[in-house]
């Protein structure tokens, strides 16, 4: 057996934290609920029924809204709505904040400080501002929504990352690479991004939780998916003037965006506590 070999079965295997297991469990479950619901749903999230305003029943688990939709079916479709465009979102503002973070840690000096001018410049614009000046131009859509959160979260990913890939840039073996004239990009790609990708992978946790919050006080200020999708901020700014006398399609929205946020926060803290570990045992 190698030496290497021998060290690899040495190495204590990490478990999962419990907090992972709960968020990954509940977001797994209100993944599948959203795909399910509106398939088993007796009324549809577009075609209304006889019974408007009915609370919670068999035949309607959360009740009707105001022109008697289906609630449940309304709150899943836009839940999966929500996820989908928060997930693709998150992505890409990662992914790109991420490349922009360890280029200006490897490179430094001017590269350094001319992209986090940059940066900050963004992180100075508001988001509702930029929102309104993105839906301006492009209309409501899921893809001006998109470019909205996009742009709002890149800065926030750059500078996480970059501080994790300062500390990586600073190591000897990285200034070795660089003494050895290997090309910038093979040292990013073998040397820095496997040692902040625990970081790259929280941040996507923790950015989506905070994407589904601005998603959903966006459309709820009509600045989301139009109508008649569904989309959560639609469907609790719908059921205000009825709150008093209906108030299922507002807990019902409220309560299932505030277990998604749960659950993607419930990840990233999970996956913060096992990048911990793994760079305890490293060390060890």
């Amino acid at each position: 057996m190698s030496a290497a070999a021998r060290k690899r079965r040495g190495r204590p295997r990490l478990s999962a934290p419990p907090l992972l297991w709960l968020g990954g469990g509940l977001a797994l479950l209100i993944l599948v609920a959203s795909v399910a619901a509106p398939l088993v749903s007796s009324t549809g999230a577009f075609m209304p029924s006889a019974a408007v305003l009915e609370s919670p029943s068999w035949a309607h688990p959360l009740g009707t809204d105001s022109i008697g939709r289906d609630v449940m079916a309304r709150v899943f479709i836009g839940l999966r709505s929500s996820f989908l465009i928060v997930g693709i979102s998150a992505a890409l503002a990662v992914a790109v904040g991420s490349i922009i973070g360890m280029l200006a840690a490897y490179f430094g000096g001017s590269v350094d400080w001319v992209m986090m001018r940059l940066v900050d410049i963004f992180l100075a614009v508001p988001t509702l501002l930029l929102a309104v000046a993105v839906l301006a131009a492009m209309g409501p859509s899921a893809i001006a929504l998109s470019v909205v959160l996009v742009a709002t979260f890149i800065p926030h990913a750059s500078r996480v990352v970059r501080v994790a890939a300062l500390q990586v840039t600073a190591q000897d073996y990285v200034a070795s690479a660089r003494i050895s004239r290997i090309p910038w990009y093979i040292i990013i790609g073998k040397h820095i991004v496997p040692n902040v990708r625990g970081i790259v992978f929280v941040q996507m946790a923790v950015t989506m939780s905070y994407m589904l919050v601005i998603e959903s006080s966006l459309s709820f200020l009509g600045l989301g998916v139009p109508p008649p999708a569904p989309s959560i901020g639609y469907i609790i700014a719908e059921g205000r003037q009825w709150m008093e006398i209906a108030p299922w399609p507002i807990i019902s929205a409220s309560s299932v965006i505030v277990l998604l946020i749960l659950a993607t926060t419930f990840v990233g803290q999970g996956l913060d506590q096992l990048w911990g570990k793994e760079n305890r045992a490293r060390r060890a």
